[in-house]
């Protein structure tokens, strides 16, 4: 399902907030915020849904300078009812390809890349809390999708959430039993993760693999040999 500038809605309360920040930051450098969590949800499908605050992080280096200006102008949390969670870029986990559906708008000479709602669905099955259900329940509600065949390809995409976790991540839910507790909430049924999920993405790779040119390696040493300084 394809969302575009045109569905955002800036009205909302996430929507007013961001734009209020982008108005405050200095013109240059440019910034590239990358909005996840609820925001997405509230100015894309439902500007109803209940969300305390906009999780978001900025492009390298610009990172620590967005934290900094969101604290200067009391936006972070402690400082205001809905407030702006500046994360590190590490902590938004989903789809391997969530950039290329992501959608990007330029506000007040800052570029705002708004992750898409599915990717933000994945990334919500990896704590899959009950409001964390809701937000699944009420996607489906308003837009019609995902489907369930829908939603198996695209958590295909997002195969390495489901390799065990380091052991300083145990904090993270675990992929597995969340997708089932999913799957028999959603779609009332049962589901093997590995057998619909896993093993479809790993024999994908492998095809991509056994395409490659078994004499390419060394096409590559002979250019490298031959252009090399003397």
């Amino acid at each position: 399902m394809v969302f575009k500038e045109e569905h955002i809605d800036w009205n909302t309360n996430a929507g007013r907030r961001l734009d209020a920040l982008t108005c405050r930051l200095p013109p240059s450098p440019r910034f590239e915020i990358n909005i996840f969590g609820s925001a997405p949800l509230q100015m894309l499908v439902e500007s109803n849904f209940v969300s305390e605050d906009i999780d978001l992080f900025a492009t390298e280096p610009e990172w620590e300078n967005l934290e900094r200006l969101v604290e200067e102008h009391h936006w972070s949390k402690g400082q205001t009812d809905f407030y702006i969670q500046v994360c590190d870029p590490l902590a938004f986990r989903s789809t391997s390809d969530w950039r290329v559906r992501a959608i990007e708008v330029e506000r007040n000479g800052h570029l705002l890349r708004i992750v898409h709602p599915w990717d933000v669905l994945v990334s919500k099955l990896q704590r899959l809390e009950e409001k964390d259900l809701d937000a699944f329940r009420k996607v489906i509600e308003r837009t019609g999708h995902p489907t369930e065949s829908e939603f198996l390809r695209h958590l295909q995409k997002a195969v390495d959430l489901y390799r065990p976790k380091f052991d300083e991540e145990s904090h993270r839910g675990d992929m597995m039993a969340n997708t089932r507790i999913l799957w028999r909430t959603l779609w009332g049924r049962d589901i093997d993760p590995r057998a619909e999920i896993i093993r479809p993405a790993v024999e994908r790779v492998n095809r991509a693999h056994s395409d490659f040119d078994p004499t390419l390696k060394d096409r590559l040493a002979e250019v490298r040999a031959k252009y090399r300084p003397a």
